[in-house]
């Protein structure tokens, strides 16, 4: 089951509270950090707030990660021999810390990692046959590109998968410049949904762009 959509709380406004704040902008205490599930457990209390605020996922993760310095999103992302992980790694953490946040506060349960992946895998192998039947008269380049973020959510596991540039364009062997202009064909024509719109950058200040297939069943044939 899906947490709801967040309603904010009327007697709260819409900035998050300076406890909040501040272990986003500098993290958690350094002695406790080396603990990520504390550090996960910071970024799921600051969901919970963020959502009896109003806040949309997206507007949480932004907030968290968007700072390239943001102490919280370094000690998410950081591993206990000092490298970095993946933006992937922790957004998914995020998305995670979302989920329970919100799940707690409506007291509606939480989907497992493995429930979560077991829906992606349904929902890929449901576009897979959509496109087999040809019901979006797709170009060849969108057919490609479509097929990456496809089959992403298959081996990921993941409704939302990270779209490298680089990556997709190889995947459908076609331009970077035809890959970026697929994704956004799509997100246009609402096959996909974007969830991030990634970063420019080099090394860890560099971040793919995050999307995720709709649900086939709102689209109609």
């Amino acid at each position: 089951m899906k947490p709801p959509s967040a309603v904010p709380e009327p007697h709260l406004n819409r900035a998050l509270p300076g406890w909040a704040t501040d272990a986003i902008r500098v993290g958690i205490p350094a002695q406790e950090a080396s603990d990520r599930r504390k550090v996960w457990t910071m970024c799921m209390k600051i969901a919970m707030s963020a959502h009896r605020r109003g806040w949309s996922e997206t507007e949480y993760s932004t907030e968290i990660a968007g700072s390239k310095h943001g102490g919280l999103w370094q000690q998410l992302t950081v591993r206990p021999d000092g490298r970095r992980r993946s933006a992937a790694s922790g957004y998914k953490a995020l998305w995670k810390a979302w989920d329970v946040g919100a799940a707690n506060i409506a007291k509606t349960g939480v989907r497992t990692m493995q429930e979560i992946a077991v829906e992606a895998r349904t929902l890929a192998n449901r576009w897979a046959n959509r496109i087999t039947d040809g019901a979006d008269d797709l170009s060849d380049v969108e057919a490609a590109v479509l097929g990456y973020v496809l089959a992403e959510t298959e081996r990921r596991g993941y409704l939302r998968v990270t779209c490298p540039g680089r990556a997709v364009a190889e995947f459908a062997k076609v331009s970077h410049a035809s890959a970026a202009r697929g994704l956004a064909a799509l997100t246009k024509r609402g096959l996909l949904v974007k969830h991030s719109a990634g970063r420019r950058g080099t090394g860890s200040a560099r971040r793919a762009a995050i999307y995720g297939l709709v649900d086939p069943d709102t689209l109609g044939t």
